[in-house]
C-alpha cells in the first residue's frame, strides 16, 4: 500500500465484480504464437488495464481539473518578458517544477524563496530564522497590540495560465529575477500527496469507474449475443445491466465525496485557509 492507486487496484480486484467481467473488459492476453517480441508489448493484465484505462485516462485527469496540490515555487530561474500593458509573461522551466505541470497560479510575490522565508514565513531556513517570518510576527504583534516592524511584500493575484508552465502576471510593469509564486501543481501518477485516510474513498471512486467502463464496453456485444472466451455474453447480461447507473454514481461521488477529500489532503491549502480565517487588524 505505497500509494492510493495501488491500494485502490488491490481493493477493486477483491470487490463484488465477476472475474470473468474483469477478463472481458481489461485483459488482453497474448500467447505470442508468432514468436515476435512486438506481441508481448500488446499483452495487458487486468491490473495494468485498470491503471491505464480508468485511473490514468479518467480519474487522474478529473483530479487535476478539480484538485491539485499547493506548492511555493522559486521563479528565479524562470524566463520573464514584458508583453505590454502592465503584463509580464513567465516561463517556468521543468527543473523548477520537477517535471510536473502547473495547473493554475494563485499568487506571485516580489522576492525569491530565500528572502520569502524572512518576509512571508513560508519556510524555515535555519534556527535563527525559524518563526521570524512576517506572518508570525504580525500575529504576535496583533496579540500584543503592537505594530509589526515588517511589511508584507507586494502580492499579485491576477495571474492567468497561457501555456504549458507559462503564465501571465497582470499589473506588473516588469518582472524581476527575485520572484516566488504560490501555484497549484498537478498530481503525480500515484497521487502520493493524498492522505492515507482517504485511500478507501479513492478505492470507491475507482470501483465506480471500473463498473462504468465495463458497462460501456460490454453492453453492445451483449445485445449482439457475442461470444468471448467460450462464453456467450448474454449469459452475463444481468451482471452487466447492474452497472447501468455506475457512470452517474461516479460523477456524483466525485463531486460530493472525493473533491473534499482532495481539498483536505492539500495541507498547504488548508493551512492558508485557516490563516486567512484569523481576524487581522486593518
Amino acid at each position: 500500500m505505497g500509494n492510493p492507486v495501488d491500494y485502490a487496484i488491490s481493493r477493486v480486484l477483491n470487490a463484488d465484480i465477476s472475474e470473468y467481467l474483469f477478463e472481458l473488459a481489461f485483459a488482453n492476453k497474448n500467447a505470442n504464437v508468432l514468436g515476435n517480441w512486438y506481441n508481448l508489448v500488446n499483452e495487458t493484465t487486468i491490473e495494468q488495464g485498470i491503471r491505464e484505462k480508468i485511473i490514468h485516462q479518467l480519474i487522474l485527469k478529473d483530479c487535476n481539473v478539480a484538485g491539485g496540490k499547493t506548492e511555493y515555487l522559486d521563479l528565479g530561474g524562470s524566463e520573464m518578458r514584458s508583453i505590454g500593458n502592465g503584463c509580464v509573461e513567465v516561463r517556468v522551466p521543468e527543473m523548477t517544477t520537477r517535471g510536473a505541470k502547473i495547473i493554475s497560479v494563485t499568487e506571485c510575490y516580489l522576492g525569491s524563496m530565500n528572502s520569502a522565508i524572512g518576509q512571508l514565513g513560508v519556510g524555515v531556513g535555519n534556527d535563527a530564522e525559524c518563526g521570524s517570518g512576517v506572518v508570525n510576527e504580525m500575529m504576535g504583534s496583533m496579540i500584543n497590540n503592537l505594530a509589526g516592524n515588517k511589511s508584507m511584500p507586494q502580492t499579485y493575484t491576477d495571474c492567468q495560465m497561457t501555456g504549458n508552465n507559462i503564465f501571465v502576471i497582470f499589473g506588473l510593469n516588469m518582472g524581476t529575477f527575485n520572484m516566488s509564486g504560490k501555484v497549484i501543481m498537478e498530481y503525480d501518477e500515484g497521487l502520493s500527496s493524498i492522505h492515507a485516510r482517504h485511500y478507501p474513498q479513492f478505492a470507491e471512486l475507482v470501483e465506480l469507474g471500473v463498473k462504468a467502463f465495463i458497462y460501456r464496453k460490454l453492453k453492445s456485444p451483449v445485445n449482439e449475443a457475442a461470444v468471448k472466451m467460450g462464453v456467450a455474453l448474454s449469459d452475463v447480461k444481468d451482471d452487466i445491466a447492474e452497472y447501468k447507473d455506475a457512470w452517474s454514481s461516479y460523477k456524483d461521488y466525485f463531486l460530493k465525496t472525493w473533491v473534499p477529500c482532495m481539498t483536505w489532503s492539500d495541507k498547504q491549502n488548508v493551512h492558508d485557509a485557516q490563516r486567512m480565517g484569523v481576524a487581522r487588524r486593518t
